[in-house]
């Protein structure tokens, strides 16, 4: 019976996508997107609206990110185990937009009897802080984790990667300009404006997602077998150890996102307590969603003509050239807002290719482990997809913080720029950004092994596997 189900599965695995269901995949990231983009301001929420302590914000950060830690692995493994008539991924997909919605509502919407008490309030937000984590867990993992389990072939997965980043940005307009929004939204009430703008968002984010559910179809749908046994979370442990070029894609992307990350968290400060200029910001802001754009569109074609090496490494130089003009414009044209416009239009472009790499090299590493050990892990892979998000999210938290503390700024302490406060804001613009990605790139080149030529060979043999079971049937 395994065998006959392996053999269907290859046939269907192997035939080309229709344009439709890469289109209603890409449908599928939309309010999801969106969402996330919000999520990107909890930090100004609870720091510049709410004043939470700083010294109450980053244990929460670092507590909650180990609790996520498990529960990616958790949901990993659950995802593995599923098998349902409707396939083992778009149940979760579900399931946890619904709830993850619910709760983005609850923590943009603290009630007002609670923000009289500081200690009340964070108790609050701590609680809607773990929970938004865990639903977002279900649908994150179960929609990236589709990918390999949709096409073997490595260029319909660059397409499926690139098309959900591509439609995503859609609503970049709405991310971009999200504080005058929320400034629209309150009558000038931030604390209303957020709370209705997380209401808004949720109302798409549940649409799009149930829609792409929906309509994209899962080629290896997993029919109830009692007979086969089910993957424990000891199990999972196992398959990452012995996998272990998943570890290395989890330490070079979290450099990586953490690079992209304190420039996009940061930049909201930037604008507005140094430069001084919201209408600057929401500019500025769109322009990584443009430049990324580019290196979405740009990654298939550029790999279908040069060496996948080559557009990995242009990844780094990339973003590392736009650093070094922010530098520079700093230097020589201080608070001129086209340089800095400029050098973020080029750096982004390699941050477009870099969204593309991670799920393409997570779907090589599941190739890599089914060659290793005959299983295919998709849900347990893939969570690391949404753990290294959430990693370089806690790590953005706790590096902003700590320059934050250092220069007094933010939370119980000055809301105003400071010489020392220009000084720790502008690092995390682009200087701390540029180290975290040399570093990644030493990693990327002495540890990273699946390389083109590799995946060729590893590819070939699980095609000759496949063919064996065929025959046997």
């Amino acid at each position: 019976m395994e065998t006959e189900t392996t053999a269907v599965e290859t046939t269907e695995t192997e035939s080309k996508l229709s344009l439709a269901t890469k289109i209603n995949y890409g449908i599928g990231a939309i309010g999801k997107s969106l969402s996330n983009g919000l999520s990107g301001r909890l930090q100004y929420y609870l720091l510049m609206v709410l004043r939470i302590d700083k010294r109450l914000l980053t244990p929460m950060f670092v507590i909650g990110r180990i609790w996520d830690g498990v529960n990616d692995l958790i949901m990993g493994t659950m995802i593995d185990n599923t098998r349902t008539k409707w396939g083992k991924f778009r149940p979760w997909i579900v399931i946890g937009c619904i709830t993850n919605a619910l709760m983005m509502v609850g923590i943009f919407g603290a009630p007002a009897p609670l923000r009289g008490s500081p200690i009340g309030t964070f108790a609050y937000i701590a609680v809607m802080f773990l929970l938004c984590d865990l639903t977002y867990t279900m649908v994150d993992v179960g929609y990236w984790a589709m990918i390999p389990a949709l096409s073997s072939s490595p260029q319909e997965r660059d397409q499926i990667s690139m098309i959900p980043r591509v439609f995503g940005g859609i609503l970049g307009v709405a991310t971009a300009f999200n504080m005058q929004i929320i400034g629209w939204l309150g009558g000038g009430d931030e604390i209303i404006g957020f709370r209705r703008f997380a209401i808004l968002t949720s109302v798409v984010y549940v649409l799009t997602s149930v829609y792409g559910a929906a309509t994209v179809k899962e080629p290896n749908i997993a029919l109830p077998d009692k007979e086969k046994k089910k993957l424990g979370l000891l199990d999972a442990f196992k398959v990452l150890f012995h996998n272990k070029q998943t570890f290395v894609i989890v330490l070079v992307m979290l450099l990586f996102n953490l690079a992209a990350n304190l420039t996009n968290g940061v930049a909201i400060y930037y604008f507005r307590y140094v430069i001084g200029s919201d209408t600057q910001f929401g500019i500025f802001n769109l322009l990584p969603g443009v430049a990324s754009g580019i290196g979405l569109l740009a990654f298939p074609l550029l790999t279908a003509r040069f060496d996948r090496k080559k557009v990995y490494t242009a990844a780094y130089v990339l973003p590392l050239a736009g650093y070094a003009g922010m530098a520079l414009g700093n230097i020589l044209m201080p608070g001129q807002f086209i340089p800095l416009a400029a050098s973020t239009l080029v750096g982004f472009i390699g941050f477009g290719f870099m969204s593309i790499m991670q799920g393409v090299m997570l779907a090589d590493a599941v190739d890599y482990g089914e060659y290793q050990t005959g299983e295919r892990n998709e849900g347990v892979i893939f969570c690391t997809l949404t753990m290294l998000s959430k990693l370089a999210g806690a790590a953005n938290d706790v590096v902003t913080l700590a320059v934050f503390s250092i220069v007094k700024f933010g939370g119980q302490d000055a809301l105003t720029a400071t010489p020392d406060a220009v000084k720790g804001i502008s690092a995390l613009m682009y200087i701390l950004p540029a180290a975290a990605l040399v570093l990644s790139y030493v990693f990327y080149r002495l540890m990273y092994k699946l390389t083109p030529e590799r995946m060729e060979e590893v590819r070939a043999a699980l095609g000759e596997r496949k063919k064996m079971a065929a025959e046997a049937v």
